[in-house]
């Protein structure tokens, strides 16, 4: 028989979930999801969308946090537009008010099972959500109180913008504006620097000297902001030394820290090519060596950076209003920034490229290079697809264009897309001021990404600036409510420690 009609889903809750692998799975696979609970709570929709597992699905559930199946989504047949209507019943030990306490606490999540991960591929928890079809701007904040900042205030504003305040530091009577000029205005250190310094005495090459170089830098570095921003920036457009090849050559983690460190103060489309083309990076999710599809060979497009540089590091996964909050259809639902076919089209754009200094006469360089990780990577035609590539919102790469090209103008695509202004705003936001900032507070930071008052897009001077000066950020009324803050990481807890106390490294050295 037909499925049922579809429950009203006007005036009900929506819930997002992101699904990534499931305990460390050796996957590709990714997906979305949104769940719409109904206003009168008695059932919910289901929609979501996967790619890159491992095979066929052989199952897929709704869980509790301690794994009972809440959801048996395969019970469920498909509506017409492919989603699953969950009727929320008692289920193992949960009765009904517990299960809907679970989903609104954040403590329900889908996983996707395959034949080699029976236990499940790709999870993700639902998170409560919200979003609107149309658009207000929200008005001015009210004014700051003038004169010369208070102590509690100025201890506030270095613990956003620094690691945190060293004994005896004034701030109050410089002001925070003259104190962002001559913080944007010190010279960058290098951590390559520092590395081959130490390596080249005599000691051991290991990611352990770059960790020293860190800490010293963090610590004494006069040049605070740009340190406690770099961190930042590597909390967004991620490496790891967990991955072998970063970590067998130490020198990869000091040449991308010094990128963020000198990218920290200038424009995010920099910044964003930068990233792509860092040896780093290139190795961390793929890029390097990815080629044009030569069949002889067995070779695609890989797809890793690709997808991450659209979710993770740009854009997110649906569409965005200028405050942050969500962009919905005229079915309340969620509007995804990309879909599959993007993927794919951006991953052919990103092909042809691997580490720099290659003898090109030799084509095994490309796909086993010597790893050469001071310098960009450098493109080469024969591993390029030429062919033409459609992109976000309808952009169109043409036919024949050189690898350069196309790898230019996807960034240009990508960083005129309006999600990036809010999408980064938001995030630096959370990691320097507080992790819950409201719409109007993402809107006014978006706005000075979107123009610093001379025509500029992405200027992260501007950017750190609206961060830092805003209301929220600096009113007193605001640093009191208990949803103020945000919880420091436990690196910015530590670093901050010793410089409030002053501390000293044992014989001259962190290590």
């Amino acid at each position: 028989p037909p499925p049922p009609p579809p429950p009203d889903e006007t005036g009900g809750s929506l819930y997002l979930a992101t699904l990534t692998p499931q305990n460390g799975a050796a996957t590709g696979g990714s997906g979305s999801a949104t769940l719409t609970l109904t206003k009168d709570q008695t059932s919910a929709v289901l929609r979501y969308s996967y790619a890159g597992l491992t095979g066929p699905l052989t199952s897929q559930h709704i869980h509790a946090s301690d794994g009972t199946i809440l959801f048996d989504v395969d019970t469920a047949k498909p509506q017409a537009d492919g989603s699953r209507v969950w009727q929320i019943k008692a289920a193992g030990t949960f009765d009904k008010a517990e299960i809907l306490a679970a989903l609104r606490g954040g403590e329900c999540y889908l996983n996707l099972h395959t034949a080699l991960y029976p236990a499940g591929e790709i999870k993700g928890f639902f998170r409560p959500s919200s979003g609107s079809q149309t658009f207000t701007p929200p008005p001015a904040p009210p004014p700051l109180p003038g004169g010369t900042p208070t102590a509690e205030d100025a201890a506030r504003f270095l613990l956003q913008a620094t690691y945190g305040p060293r004994p005896g530091e004034i701030l109050q009577q410089k002001g925070f504006a003259r104190w962002l000029d001559e913080q944007f205005a010190l010279p960058v250190t290098s951590h390559l620097a520092y590395y081959e310094q130490l390596a080249g005495a005599g000691e051991e090459p290991a990611t352990g000297l770059v960790r020293e170089s860190f800490f010293d830098q963090a610590v004494n570095g006069p040049d605070q902001l740009r340190q406690r921003v770099a961190f930042a920036l590597s909390e967004l457009v991620v490496v790891s030394d967990r991955d072998a090849d970063v970590r067998n050559n130490p020198v990869s983690l000091a040449s991308y820290l010094d990128l963020l460190t000198q990218h920290a103060f200038g424009n995010f489309r920099e910044l964003l090519e930068a990233v792509t083309l860092s040896p780093t990076m290139g190795v961390y999710l793929d890029m390097a060596g990815s080629s044009r599809t030569i069949p002889d060979l067995g070779l695609n497009p890989n797809e890793n950076y690709a997808r991450e540089i659209l979710q993770l590091f740009s854009i997110g996964l649906y569409a965005l209003h200028p405050d942050g909050t969500l962009r919905l259809d005229t079915d309340n639902q969620p509007i995804p920034t990309y879909d599959q076919e993007v993927v794919k089209a951006l991953s052919r754009a990103f092909t042809g490229w691997t580490l720099g200094g290659q003898d090109q006469r030799d084509p095994r360089r490309f796909f086993r290079p010597e790893r050469n990780f001071r310098v960009p990577m450098e493109p080469w035609a024969a591993f390029h697809d030429t062919g033409e590539k459609l992109l976000l919102d309808g952009a169109v790469l043409p036919a024949g264009q050189s690898a350069q090209a196309d790898l230019e103008q996807a960034h240009d695509v990508i960083f005129q897309h309006p999600n990036v202004g809010p999408f980064f705003c938001r995030f630096l936001i959370q990691r320097l001021v507080t992790s819950n900032p409201s719409p109007a507070y993402v809107y006014r930071c978006g706005q000075a990404f979107e123009n610093n008052g001379a025509g500029v897009r992405g200027d992260l001077k501007a950017v750190l600036r609206a961060v830092l000066l805003d209301y929220e950020a600096r009113a007193a009324e605001v640093a009191a409510r208990p949803d103020a803050g945000h919880l420091r990481e436990p690196m910015v807890r530590l670093v901050g420690l010793l410089r409030a106390v002053d501390a000293e490294p044992r014989n001259g050295r962190w290590r």
